[in-house]
Formats: structure tokens, C-alpha cells, sequence
């Protein structure tokens, strides 16, 4: 079995996060492994905001807020989540690399795989969405399939509590 040197932990910031970094945490403690968190800003969503302004823009000289700041403020807000998050599950006194990417999170995922070299994937089940609770989350579904690296899915809670 290959070494597992650098572990991703996926996190949406949904309620499967802080189950997902107790167990990425303690892989990586185990293993001796660094780890980085990893976060993305749906492409969709940013879509959407840049239509919204687009409109308001439309007939006005001055608009309160551009979409460069609107990302800046997201990525920052998110990045302050991801670093709690990690306190919360017990990391605040390790290091970890936390990155905010923009995309489709799917492709996002697998490109910051290659790019940081992650031996391990750990991620939630099902995502921010979550629509239902039948179905895999269609990031975590994508991700089975295509995978590069193991990944190791997390439920919420402990033996299948939800």
C-alpha cells in the first residue's frame, strides 16, 4: 500500500463538516500525514450574484458592491469558517493548509487532488444541498466514480444516526 503522505478533507461547511475533519484530523494524526481543507464556492452560485448585479447595475452609476468584492468577502468568510471548523474538531493546535477554490465542485476537487498531491480523499456523503436523504450527494457520487486517490466517506453521526 502506498504511503499516505497528504490527506484533502472536502468540506461544504454543512452539517456533515465537523464529522468529516474528526476524521480527517485523526487519519492524519495517525499517519503522520499533512492535511489540507478544502472548500469551493459553487461556480453557479457566483453565476447568479454576477446576473444579480448585472441588473441592479442597469441604469445606476454607482453600485454598492462588485462581484471581485462580494468573492473576496465570501472567500474570507469561508476561509475564517473552514479555520473554526478545524478548531472545533480538535485541530487547533495542528497545522493544516485550508484552501477556498471556485468552481464546479466536482472538478474543483479532483483538479486541487492532482495539483496538491493527496494520497486520501475524505469528504461527507451528501453536500450543502442535501435534497434529499435517499440519494448521494452528487459531488461525493462523481467523486466514487472518478476518483483518483482513495476516498473515505463520512455519515452523519455515529452508526447511521442522522
Amino acid at each position: 500500500m502506498k504511503k499516505i503522505k497528504r490527506i484533502l478533507a472536502a468540506c461544504d461547511l454543512s452539517a456533515y463538516t465537523g464529522n468529516v475533519l474528526n476524521t480527517a484530523i485523526g487519519l492524519s494524526d495517525s499517519l503522520d500525514a499533512g492535511l489540507l481543507v478544502v472548500n469551493v464556492i459553487n461556480q453557479r452560485d457566483m453565476d447568479s450574484v454576477r446576473e444579480a448585479l448585472e441588473k441592479i447595475a442597469f441604469g445606476y452609476e454607482n453600485v454598492p458592491i462588485s462581484l471581485a468584492q462580494h468573492r473576496a468577502d465570501m472567500e474570507s468568510e469561508r476561509l475564517q469558517s473552514l479555520r473554526e471548523a478545524v478548531d472545533n474538531a480538535g485541530g487547533a493546535d495542528r497545522e493544516c493548509d485550508c484552501l477556498i477554490k471556485i468552481g464546479v465542485p466536482f472538478q474543483a476537487i479532483m483538479e486541487t487532488i492532482e495539483q496538491e498531491q493527496a494520497d486520501l480523499v475524505v469528504m461527507g456523503t451528501k453536500g450543502r444541498s442535501n435534497i434529499s436523504d435517499v440519494l448521494l450527494g452528487s459531488t461525493a457520487e462523481r467523486l466514487f466514480r472518478r476518483c483518483p486517490v482513495p476516498l473515505l466517506s463520512v455519515r452523519l453521526g455515529s452508526r447511521g444516526e442522522h
